[in-house]
């Protein structure tokens, strides 16, 4: 399956994201308002994973062509290398600020599922637990949405006519609104459950475990499965990109207009405005898998760059330090203390942020991903 040069590039703006919503984040009555939703990057990468983990797949698992030991080699590849490596410096830097258990249950990726240590390492790291989890059933969803939508499409007459398609897409929303919905009964359960054993009631699972997320992967592996099921293009991928970025602005102004995310959650519409963020990129992605102006720019050598460094940047900007927590954050105070104000001192927070994660990527990541890659994918 080729790859996608312009999903590589968007990953820049969900990293973006993300990174200039921690620097920002006390400047938020200063700046322009998205910047005081920069969580969106994370919705951004989980439905991206869904959305490519389905395009990768989907024909393989289907024709039973599909290794487990290759696609879970590939995974490790991916995360874990960067992953045992900042742990390890911050480790190495701060020695006796984390506990043994707190360690190992980074290391393995599993501290997502202790709320003590869900935050403590690296704060984005919680999202690869959650990773962790999607990775591990994602080609068992993929088996179940395929056949889903085999079955829903293989008694259309005509499936290549609007009519036909209309239909799939009704029938893809309505397993959207489906698992929305499954997701609060999953959080709960697992509340429950963990508080029947512990005592304690996780108030994080919501949005920091798979249970509460899994409507967001389950969105970019609908869409990605429409694209599939479709016999004909109607909509040009450069109008598909702006549907979804008018649902996440309709999503993210919702939110604005209830009091900011604190408060957005006490609305009866609440359940679906964060996943909306969610199907929107993954419309999103849909639109740039097709191509289109917009595609052409994120598929620029330099975008793409930006996409490959993502991941660095995303762990790297956080990382601990001696005597500061957020690495990116007390940055970013350094240098408005410097009076170079605060969209030039993001500015140039973000170029230095992103020189290291080239380098990690350059120096690190990318060396041992070829290595590993001989020695585990060329059996």
């Amino acid at each position: 399956m080729t790859i996608i040069p312009a999903l590589t590039g968007i990953r820049a703006l969900a990293a973006g994201a993300v990174f200039f919503g921690h620097v920002f984040q006390q400047h938020h009555h200063e700046v322009l308002p998205i910047f005081k939703y920069g969580w969106m990057g994370v919705n951004m990468f989980f439905a991206l994973s869904g959305y490519l983990f389905y395009h990768l797949y989907a024909d393989s698992i289907e024709d039973h062509s599909f290794s487990w030991r290759r696609y879970l080699s590939k995974r490790f590849i991916r995360i874990y290398p960067l992953t045992i490596f900042v742990t390890v410096l911050t480790i190495a830097i701060s020695p006796s600020t984390f506990e043994f258990l707190d360690i190992l249950s980074h290391l393995t990726l599993l501290h997502g599922f202790i709320p003590d240590y869900r935050l403590s390492l690296n704060t984005p790291m919680w999202t690869l637990t959650v990773e962790l989890c999607f990775y591990l059933i994602a080609p068992i969803l993929i088996t179940y949405v395929t056949a889903l939508y085999r079955e829903k499409t293989k008694g259309i007459q005509q499936a290549g006519t609007l009519s036909a398609n209309s239909f799939i897409v009704l029938f893809a929303l309505a397993l959207w609104v489906l698992i929305v919905a499954s997701c609060n009964g999953f959080t709960q359960f697992y509340q429950n459950i963990t508080f029947f054993f512990t005592g304690y009631w996780d108030k994080g699972a919501g949005t920091l475990t798979i249970f509460g997320r899994l409507d967001d992967f389950f969105a970019g592996m609908l869409i990605a499965g429409y694209g599939r099921s479709i016999k004909k293009v109607f909509v040009k991928g450069d109008v598909l990109v702006l549907l979804g970025a008018i649902i996440m602005g309709s999503a993210l102004t919702f939110t604005e207009m209830q009091g900011g995310s604190d408060l957005v959650g006490k609305h009866k519409l609440s359940d679906f405005v964060y996943p909306s963020l969610a199907l929107g990129s993954s419309i999103i992605y849909l639109g740039l898998h097709r191509g289109g102006y917009i595609a052409n720019i994120l598929s620029s050598r330099f975008m793409v760059l930006l996409g490959n460094i993502s991941f660095g940047l995303y762990l790297i900007h956080f990382i601990t330090l001696p005597g500061y927590a957020q690495a990116a954050l007390e940055t970013q105070v350094y240098i408005e203390s410097k009076g170079l104000g605060i969209t030039f001192s993001g500015i140039l927070n973000y170029v230095c942020y992103s020189v290291l994660a080239y380098a990690s990527y350059l120096f690190y990541e990318k060396p041992i991903g070829i290595f590993l890659s001989k020695r585990m994918l060329s059996k």
